[in-house]
């Protein structure tokens, strides 16, 4: 598989990943984490940010970057909050896309659904561990590792893993598929 045919078909395989991370949230974070054990939102004492917090008390990384972007593009911020939630929602599948064209790009000869759904995993524990843990918070879009429990923590990679186990073996499947084609590899 070239690179290009890989990030391609991580792109697609980002979007499968993406879909799947959206389950985790409506299915399974309830149950690792009740409405009723969130932390109470106050006054934000646990930026890690060295340039300061850029995220608005409650504002998702995904809203604060999506509301950077807009105010940025057009010189005020967005107004009503379904463009705030779709601005949100723009940045979220943008991220789970172009990361799954890196992981295309690294990974698309790997063989087996078992090795490409472990290595997407793999992969998925990277993004929560460098991106959601450490370079998101450093950015000042979210909270650092502190300001949550040890619930949203596992909630957070939980998602990611799915992400990333539907993201390796959609490209994995898109693979196998590609292969058989006329022309294939």
């Amino acid at each position: 598989m070239t690179t290009l045919r890989g990030m391609l078909t991580g792109m697609v395989g980002g979007a499968a990943g993406t879909l799947a991370m959206g389950q985790y949230w409506t299915k399974i974070a309830p149950l690792v984490q009740p409405e009723s054990a969130l932390p109470k939102k106050g006054p934000d004492q646990h930026s890690v940010a060295p340039l300061g917090q850029l995220h608005q008390p409650s504002e998702s990384s995904t809203a604060a970057l999506g509301r950077l972007g807009y105010e940025a593009f057009k010189g005020k911020p967005p107004r009503s909050d379904r463009l705030k939630n779709e601005l949100s929602e723009g940045v979220h599948w943008g991220m789970g896309v172009m990361s799954g064209a890196v992981f295309g790009a690294i990974a698309g000869r790997q063989t087996g659904a078992l090795a490409g759904t472990g290595l997407g995993a793999a992969f998925g524990a990277g993004l929560w561990a460098v991106m959601d843990e450490g370079i998101v918070p450093l950015l000042g879009l979210q909270d650092g590792p502190s300001a949550g429990n040890a619930r949203g923590h596992l909630n957070r990679l939980g998602a990611h893993l799915f992400y990333g186990a539907a993201l390796g073996l959609s490209v994995w499947a898109l693979g196998r598929a590609g292969r058989a084609l006329p022309g294939g590899e």
